[in-house]
């Protein structure tokens, strides 16, 4: 890519220094076709005076002469002769009578008496008769007129060379900005990305830019980010699937192992109490049931991670009732209250990871309380000097002894009194970390808990 990023601007180099030649052909083109429009004007004009001269089928030598010292000021020697080709007067004869002052001064504008190159002839005419021909060529100018046209000239060189190393030094420059500043993130995506296809998922991508003079990331970053969230997901589904081999491994193990121990029992005859023996086999049939539908809910979490998903603006008010509408029936079975109190704000969040984190955080309370019942809060709040909003689910369980409280958040874990899973606040956790927030936890044992969930 760098190697044709650089060509790409050689390229547009080449096309700028073409465009230049193009461009000072023409305009020197058009400096020239305007000094030849300019002297077949001067031309018209003399042929006008000359022809004007001619009275009465006669010339009129004052005007005539007066005419051809005008067309030498113009910058033109000239002869006139008439239809028998006989030559009337000449620029030659106006300058040898001109006064020594008026021959001084135009010697000082034009290289008199001869002009360059070959004569020209213009026909003649009065009402439509030839009255004869001019003969003209231009003179040689002397002093600062042929000076400036050919500094207009040099200038307009100039001007266009100076044009072209603005702007071939511009894109060259540019292009070495580009290959650096363009393509090195790239290159270093791809070189995380062949670490990653070799298996080494602790790559990730060019860390973005610490000055950022627009708001908004451009595709490079927006590209470094998708990346790395793409790092992040395979690192925690390799995590995951070692985590839940190992912990489907010891929790399978003991359920099949009682399993087994009761049917070898049977079937040898140690063991005569059926009923009892059926009504541990379904127990421990019941834990695996139990333990397939953990897995089930951390799989539909880490899918929740994997699509990464779009923020949605929500009102926070009522998509907490909507969660609490929906547990309210159990929990009122139960014997206990269920009540939301909070301010109709509207938000910008994840709602289908929010939606887990809540349902999680309600069950567990739910599950860990036997009298009260359970109270869901949430207003606008700071998180990290940013504005945000938090969301609180306090219940009046048993709550959790102060030296647990730093494992209740691992997969897996539950106290000895506990029948459930052991995932539902490892999954709240790590789903309100994904979502760029935090859990906070107060509890008393047997007063019940509080978890605050901030963003």
């Amino acid at each position: 890519m760098r190697t044709k990023l650089f060509f790409a601007f050689i390229l547009i180099i080449l096309l700028a220094l073409f465009s230049n030649v193009v461009f000072e052909s023409l305009i020197i083109g058009d400096f020239k076709e305007f000094i030849k429009g300019t002297g077949e004007d001067h031309i018209y004009w003399i042929l006008a005076s000359i022809e004007r001269s001619f009275k009465s089928n006669q010339w009129d030598r004052v005007l005539l002469t007066e005419s051809l010292h005008w067309g030498i000021m113009l910058g033109f020697e000239a002869y006139i002769e008439d239809t028998s080709d006989k030559r009337v007067l000449s620029s030659a004869e106006v300058i040898s009578s001109m006064n020594p002052n008026m021959l001084k001064r135009m010697n000082s504008l034009l290289k008199l008496p001869s002009g360059k190159g070959e004569f020209i002839w213009y026909p003649l005419y009065v009402e439509g008769e030839e009255i004869g021909k001019l003969y003209i060529r231009p003179l040689e100018r002397l002093g600062l007129t042929p000076l400036k046209e050919e500094i207009f000239r040099k200038r307009g060189r100039e001007f266009l060379f100076i044009s072209f190393l603005i702007a071939g030094g511009g894109a060259l420059l540019l292009a070495l900005l580009f290959t650096l500043f363009l393509s090195n993130p790239i290159r270093r995506l791809t070189i995380a990305a062949e670490k990653i296809a070799k298996g080494d998922l602790t790559a990730q991508g060019p860390p973005a830019h610490k000055v950022s003079i627009l708001k908004y990331k451009d595709e490079i970053e927006r590209l470094t980010e998708t990346f790395n969230y793409m790092a992040e997901a395979l690192r925690r589904e390799d995590a995951l699937r070692e985590h839940l081999t190992s912990n489907i491994a010891h929790e399978l193990r003991t359920p099949l192992t009682v399993i087994r121990g009761n049917l070898e029992g049977i079937e040898d005859g140690v063991i005569t109490d059926t009923p009892a023996v059926v009504s541990s086999i379904n127990s421990e049939i019941q834990r695996l049931i139990s333990l397939v539908e953990g897995i089930e809910d951390v799989t539909r979490a880490e899918a929740s991670f994997f699509k990464k998903g779009t923020p949605e603006e929500i009102n926070l008010r009522d998509f907490v009732e909507s969660v609490v509408q929906g547990m309210k029936k159990i929990v009122e079975e139960k014997g206990l209250f269920i009540k939301a109190d909070g301010p109709s704000i509207v938000i910008r969040t994840y709602p289908e990871k929010l939606h887990i984190i809540l349902k999680n955080l309600l069950t567990n309370a739910y599950k860990f309380t036997s009298f009260g019942g359970i109270t869901v809060n949430w207003n606008r709040a700071k998180h990290d000097g940013n504005a945000g909003f938090f969301i609180s689910v306090e219940d009046t369980g048993k709550g959790v002894e102060r030296e647990e409280i730093s494992k209740i958040f691992e997969r897996f874990y539950k106290d000895k009194n506990s029948d459930g899973r052991g995932l539902g606040l490892a999954i709240v956790k790590e789903l309100t970390e994904i979502m760029g927030g935090k859990v906070e936890v107060e509890s008393d044992f047997h007063q019940g808990s509080k978890f605050t969930l901030l963003f």
